[in-house]
């Protein structure tokens, strides 16, 4: 899309840091299909000149927007709105809010009301609101940046339909404060088997369930990959190294030993590059497959991964007294 096009502003008197109001702006964007799927979105040093910031906090912004499966980013090519569950979800949610919010802005103009005393304060009566029984049960999900968070979200949502946060671990080790704040306003907390052991012991001192669920991988894959030839050299890739080792351990303990296998993350861009362009197979989790098809599209296929069915019954249970 035409930068030009892309009105957003930032104003440093409000209470909102800097990231989160473009973040926000993006989203809202993106939400009423200002910007489309498919649009690509400015490179960060053409978003940071036009904002007069550093490029540092555009990257975060369009870090954030991936994390939440809502942008692609690829070397070379720049970042691109993504065409998924996450983008059509955001529309459900954004367009109804539109229409409530254009009505408020209109009678709070009628009233003389400033609009930016209006929702802050708006703020801050939501979350007394919040202090009370919503019916829907509140879960903090705890992951770390490298395995397939956007999938384990997913499946808890759809398995409990309940409000589902997403914590990163690498935010909250040495942060008793976010830690203590994400907790607080949930019922209970659910972790991978990845992270069972670090989230019971930061959330230890707390009277909250943890719930640890697990995933696998689709049988009829592992006989796929078990057909491949000796010696193929395939390459394993998550958001981050660590999703990647875990792809590729998942293949290896199902005694899959005749191909040459390796771990990427979608953060490593040079050795990622390398690996593309060497191996005979990639398989990508399902954060990061339209990249990587988009790259390699010969190459890469999906890693088809799975919710425990033991996991799914955890999450049934703790979803049967939100639906009583």
């Amino acid at each position: 899309m035409d930068q030009n096009e892309l009105l957003l502003k930032v104003d440093p008197d409000l209470s909102f840091s800097v990231n989160t109001q473009i973040k926000e702006q993006l989203k809202w964007l993106i939400g009423i299909g200002r910007i489309k799927p498919g649009d690509m979105l400015p490179s960060a040093s053409q978003l940071a000149d036009l904002l007069h910031l550093n490029r540092n906090t555009v990257n975060w912004v369009y870090n954030q927007l991936r994390d939440e499966g809502l942008v692609t980013m690829q070397k070379g090519r720049g970042t691109q709105v993504a065409n998924g569950a996450e983008t059509e979800q955001l529309r459900r949610e954004r367009l109804p809010m539109e229409r409530i919010l254009i009505k408020t802005i209109e009678e709070a103009k009628t009233g003389g009301i400033n609009l930016n005393a209006l929702f802050v304060a708006g703020l801050a009566y939501t979350l007394l609101s919040n202090n009370q029984p919503s019916g829907r049960l509140r879960i903090l999900f705890v992951e770390c940046r490298g395995h397939d968070h956007l999938f384990y979200r997913g499946e808890i949502q759809r398995v409990t339909g309940g409000e589902v946060k997403t914590a990163f671990l690498e935010d909250l080790i040495g942060d008793d404060s976010r830690g203590s704040e994400a907790v607080h306003h949930s019922d209970v907390v659910v972790t991978t088997l990845n992270h069972a052991e670090e989230v019971r012991k930061l959330f230890s001192r707390y009277d909250k369930k943890i719930i640890v669920i697990g995933a696998a991988v689709d049988t009829a894959f592992l006989l796929e990959m078990a057909r491949l030839k000796p010696e193929t050299s395939v390459s394993f890739v998550c958001l981050g190294k660590t999703g990647g080792e875990w792809m590729a351990t998942r293949v290896r303990d199902a005694g899959i030993s005749q191909i040459r296998s390796d771990a990427f993350g979608l953060d490593e861009r040079q050795p990622l590059s390398n690996a593309l362009e060497r191996s005979d197979k990639i398989y990508a989790s399902s954060a990061v497959f339209a990249e990587l098809k988009a790259l390699a599209p010969e190459k890469t296929a999906l890693f088809p991964m799975q919710l425990e069915k033991s996991s799914e019954n955890l999450l049934k249970e703790i979803a049967q007294p939100a639906s009583i």
